[in-house]
């Protein structure tokens, strides 16, 4: 099962734009506001490290992990349990990400086999969806 780390980099950076704000497993003691998690789906789907040198690509992916701590935090309490399903599995790619300083050829490959197994369920790929919808009926 093992695959070059170029392939799974490419995955999960897929699967954080793909994410469009789902936030991850942070404090859930602030307020709700729909706006602040319209800006960060926003600022998720611009985010791309493709080509970038190891550590550009490092100052992005730590972005968007803190982005995605933050949505989870902020999300609407109808998609908050989505948001957060979503979040904590895109949250461990980042940080395998961010342990190999951004350097895809540093990337622990059988630990993102191992996360990629275990985030790649109904679960997540339900939760991912309903946020991609709530984002389509409620962002502009």
């Amino acid at each position: 099962m093992s695959q070059p780390p170029s392939r799974f980099l490419r995955y999960a950076v897929l699967l954080i734009a793909a994410a469009s704000g789902a936030g991850a497993c942070g404090s859930t003691e602030a307020a709700a506001d729909p706006d602040r998690f319209c800006e960060i789906l926003a600022q998720l789907d611009a985010q791309d490290t493709s080509g970038l040198p190891a550590d550009e690509a490092l100052t992005i992916i730590s972005e968007g992990r803190a982005l995605y701590v933050e949505g989870v935090e902020v999300a609407p309490e109808e998609i908050k349990a989505e948001a957060e399903t979503f979040a904590n599995g895109v949250i461990q790619i980042t940080d395998l990400l961010i342990a190999a300083g951004g350097d895809e050829s540093q990337v622990d490959i059988a630990a993102m086999e191992s996360v990629t197994e275990d985030i790649l369920t109904p679960e997540f790929d339900a939760a991912a969806g309903e946020v991609n919808a709530w984002k389509a009926s409620n962002c502009s």
